[in-house]
């Protein structure tokens, strides 16, 4: 066997030895010092995949900008040369536009519009965003990000490595100890040249900063070259006025915006949210990550209701999607308060925490339809049956997404609306009808949503229980289909040519959770997007008390019946369908006809008349069981268990629902930080606070 080649001459020297008491850790093309023993600072590498995630949708993001800014000035040059090209032909010509009627005028008007935007789209394919979005980090388009609690500056130097078009990133911790492990893991990097100045730190690190020219018309240096900033204790920016209302002062002295702002605290997100709304661009982007599942996910509804104004279900099965619909609710109402709307990019449950990606933008308009995408959960105190029904409904914006969604599928099949598990009608929607048969133009009036009395349910259709109630929440899709597809795509051919994009695009560096991003963005791209929430199949088969039923079988059955159906990407066993409560337990009730469950053992608690699984007594003398009350009602669905033909056709395959890596993979101890200062060897030869005391 040969000897391995000797190294290049020109290779990279060793990083550093650390200093006592630490070690190195490399991630991607990042090396960091983090302390051995002590906690001021720590490293968790469950969050691992949510630092890879967060570099591909910021890749992603920074191509998406780069095309949105080419398309919005190639469409302003394009019609402007068109409309000069027709004044010409109508000024050769006899007819002029006066001669013309409304209808003429409106159809030349759409013909217009429908030729540029072929034109536009025609000349877009043929450019290459992700070389746009590289060179745009030499120009004054590049990215601004904005990491609010960096801690050892991990993700920041990552973005700055790994994201093409980042012009800035600004690393901010409120932690001394924090910032100092944050500038020595630069040095280590060698980016000391990519530091910015005392001057440029106090000019801020914003995006598309308008600055005069100087006396011999040269820039700033802040748009020759992209720097890191490092901040201990900053704050995110002043409330930021529309453009419209600022005065000259407020123009004049007010912070650019951010084009990305990652917030990832130990905890919730929530107090961050206000500021972080209002500091990001119009059509920027929000990485937002919350910890405390303990509140999002029921076991703390007071705590939940306090952070984010709605109230969640207490040991829900879906509580995992409940988590990420709250959240968004609260992201949507804070932005509402300034005139801006939220659209979901993706929005996902790892490990033991949430992360979502938004983008925010501009849009009073859009405000005033945040109502129809908010809604109230109805949870049975008896068993598995819920409702969500909106808060709002409007029949002329239902008409016009169901014409957008026509169009955007090529054909007349809408794909259904709706929430899953029984929010089959809301309130109506579409066109109504009038007399003599005759179609009136839909309602633009916002009227109040419909409880499940409004459904011809005012207690449980399975078991005559009332219903609990929670919410509000986002009923609106949870991720951008299209982003999520180019993610996959991505990753594919990342993988499949040795872990970077072989393009040249977003990921530039390997990813070492890419076989598992994988898995988990292909679920999320199989999830209905119109279906919120979901049912758990062992809690269904638990309630009357039989064998859990084969996923396939299920799902066949509910599909040879007419409806959609998905899993969801944190939970192998969910059902998630536009199928009513009816109709999913009708399905069990089939299944129990063909295998008959075992009876359950009445315990003395039930014949005294207390209800099962609760210490409190029944009302009625004698207790009916849950599942007897279920298995007694008639089917009246058409069950099939067969497994229809092609029902996977085009499942990738993937690795979905991937398992811990190791035991004891969770949160951390929360650092410590400033406490233990004095022992941080950055520090050692600086005074401590009492002596920079004495010395004032």
């Amino acid at each position: 066997m040969p000897p391995p080649p000797p190294e290049a001459a020109d290779s990279e020297p060793p990083p550093p030895a650390p200093p006592p008491g630490h070690e190195l850790v490399t991630e991607g093309p990042v090396t960091m010092l983090y302390p051995a023993s002590e906690n001021s600072v720590f490293y968790n590498p469950v969050q691992v995949q949510n630092r890879d995630l967060s570099v591909l949708m910021l890749g992603m993001y920074a191509e998406r900008r780069a095309e949105r800014s080419w398309t919005t000035a190639r469409r302003k040059e394009l019609r402007r040369e068109m409309l000069a090209k027709e004044e010409e032909e109508e000024a050769g010509g006899k007819e002029g536009t006066k001669s013309r009627t409304k209808e003429e005028r409106k159809a030349r008007r759409e013909a217009f519009e429908r030729a540029l935007d072929a034109r536009v789209a025609e000349e877009r394919s043929k450019v290459d965003f992700a070389k746009a979005a590289r060179e745009s980090s030499e120009a004054d388009g590049g990215m601004a990000v904005f990491e609010a609690l960096a801690a050892s500056g991990l993700r920041s130097l990552r973005y700055w490595k790994e994201v093409p078009g980042v012009r800035t990133v600004v690393v901010n911790d409120l932690d001394p100890v924090a910032v100092d492990m944050a500038r020595e893991n630069v040095r280590r990097n060698g980016l000391e040249g990519d530091l910015a100045s005392e001057e440029e730190d106090e000019r801020g690190g914003g995006a598309k900063e308008e600055e005069p020219a100087g006396a011999e018309g040269a820039t700033s240096s802040r748009r020759l070259r992209g720097f890191l900033l490092l901040r201990a204790a900053a704050s995110l920016q002043c409330p930021r006025p529309p453009p419209d209302q600022r005065n000259a002062t407020q123009r004049r002295f007010q912070r650019p915006q951010f084009d990305v702002i990652d917030l990832d605290p130990y905890g919730s997100a929530a107090p961050f949210l206000d500021a972080a709304v209002q500091s990001v661009a119009s059509g920027g982007l929000l990485a937002i990550t919350c910890t405390d599942m303990a509140a999002l996910g029921g076991s703390h509804p007071e705590t939940c209701y306090g952070r984010y104004g709605a109230f969640p279900i207490q040991r829900a099965g879906y509580l995992q999607e409940l988590a990420l619909r709250i959240l968004l609710y609260h992201v949507s109402v804070v932005a509402g308060r300034y005139g801006r709307t939220m659209r979901p990019i993706l929005s996902v449950g790892m490990h033991f925490y949430c992360r979502v990606f938004v983008e925010v933008r501009d849009d009073k308009a859009g405000v005033n339809n945040l109502s129809l995408n908010h809604g109230h959960l109805f949870q049975s105190t008896r068993c598995s049956s819920f409702h969500v029904t909106p808060v709002a409904t409007n029949d002329f914006v239902a008409a016009q997404e169901e014409q957008r969604r026509k169009q955007d599928n090529g054909s007349g099949d809408g794909g259904g609306g709706g929430g899953g598990g029984g929010s089959e009608d809301g309130g109506g929607s579409g066109k109504r009808g009038g007399k003599r048969g005759k179609e009136k133009k839909p309602s633009n009036v916002y009227r109040n949503g419909r409880g499940p009395c409004g459904l011809g349910e005012p207690t449980c259709g399975e078991t005559g229980a009332p219903y609990k109630v929670a919410g509000p929440l986002w009923t609106g899709p949870l991720h951008d289909p299209t982003v999520v597809e180019d993610a996959v795509l991505r990753l594919e051919a990342a993988m499949a040519d040795g872990g970077a994009c072989p393009n040249g695009g977003t990921p530039t560096h390997p990813l070492k959770t890419a076989a598992t991003l994988h898995g988990l963005l292909v679920a999320c791209s199989e999830e209905l997007p119109d279906a919120p929430l979901y049912h758990l199949l062992p809690t269904l088969c638990s309630a009357v008390n039989s064998p859990t039923i084969p996923t396939a079988s299920f799902r066949a059955a509910l599909v040879n019946a007419g409806y959609r159906v998905s899993a969801y990407h944190k939970e192998p066993n969910a059902i998630k369908t536009d199928a009513p409560n009816r109709a999913v337990w009708d399905v069990v009730r089939a299944w129990c006809k063909e295998h008959p469950p075992a009876k359950r053992k009445e315990s003395k608690r039930h014949r005294k008349g207390e209800a099962q699984g609760s210490n409190a007594p029944c009302n009625d003398k004698q207790y009916v069981d849950v599942a007897d009350m279920i298995l007694s009602k008639e089917i009246r669905t058409e069950v099939d268990f067969n497994i229809p033909k092609g029902i996977d056709e085009g499942r990738r395959k993937a690795k979905r629902w991937a398992l811990n890596p190791e035991a004891h993979w969770g949160p951390k101890k929360a650092a410590s930080g400033k406490n233990k200062r004095g022992s941080s060897p950055m520090r050692d030869n600086e005074p401590d606070a009492k002596q920079r005391k004495s010395e004032a």
